[in-house]
């Protein structure tokens, strides 16, 4: 055996408790078990007295046991034997960590959906945000979107897609527009996404706001100000949500149905 493999092997019996000291001389035994504790140290590098200290270290851990031979009273435990203990405490150590992580997930699943610690109003600033938000909305969402389609569309066809998405896995969609949001000009491709999705849909001549209320805990919102800029808000406090979820049920209650409206 070279320097480096046991240089190695050095490291390795220490990631399992055994100090510097320990580890060489437990290896020196082993390479030849009726050596001396003069010879141990001299090819361990080790000091004899610090030989013998770790030698009865080794004992009280199990790696070495004490023979009747005045001369060479240690002896090493063969390794599978010093290791079992090690190997006992991995098991043990990877049922605690088996049973923190059901526990964890236990908490991760109970906590779906609610934020305890979300302000009831946020502001979001910035297209790609909003729009990065609005898609993680709705992959998360778990049972029902309320979708108010206002023009202008938001560029790009990933939101009508993840809409598409919800609906194929069994998500309730229930899109109320204005007819002008399916007419848009310059953006046929998209209405024709937002046409062939899945869901209920009712058409209206005029809604106040966008909107998307994602399983009537969330919604959020796009309003128009003045200057023509648009406030975008995110927004979980319940009674803002309800709120909404009412002006919905409001709109959807004086809309036709797409078909009707479509051939008229």
């Amino acid at each position: 055996m070279d320097a480096a493999e046991q240089e190695a092997l050095v490291e390795a019996l220490k990631q399992v408790g055994l100090g510097r000291y320990e580890s060489a001389v437990y290896l020196g035994l082993l390479m030849d078990e009726t050596a001396k504790v003069s010879e141990i140290s001299k090819r361990t590098g080790v000091p004899q007295p610090k030989a013998y200290q770790a030698l009865d270290s080794l004992v009280e851990k199990g790696f070495c046991t004490l023979g009747s031979d005045a001369i060479n009273r240690y002896r090493p435990v063969p390794p599978a034997d010093a290791l079992e203990e090690h190997r006992a405490e991995l098991r043990r150590t990877e049922a605690r960590v088996k049973a923190l992580a059901e526990q964890l997930e236990e908490i991760r699943i109970a906590g779906q959906g609610r934020e305890l610690w979300a302000p009831p109003i946020e502001i979001i600033k910035g297209h790609p945000q909003v729009e990065r938000l609005v898609l993680a909305r709705i992959a998360g969402a778990a049972e029902e979107i309320l979708f108010f389609g206002k023009r202008p569309h938001m560029p790009g066809v990933d939101i009508s897609e993840a809409l598409e998405a919800f609906a194929n896995r069994g998500g309730k969609l229930r899109m109320l527009v204005e007819q002008a949001f399916l007419d848009e000009p310059g953006q046929e491709r998209e209405a024709e996404k937002y046409r062939s999705l899945h869901a209920d849909y009712r058409v209206v001549d005029t809604l106040p706001s966008k909107m998307i209320i994602f399983d009537r805990q969330v919604s959020i919102s796009s309003i128009t100000h003045s200057g023509g800029r648009n406030l975008d808000l995110v927004l979980r406090h319940p009674g803002f949500v309800d709120h909404f979820v009412s002006s919905f049920e409001r709109y959807w209650s004086l809309g036709a149905p797409l078909a009707v409206r479509s051939t008229a």
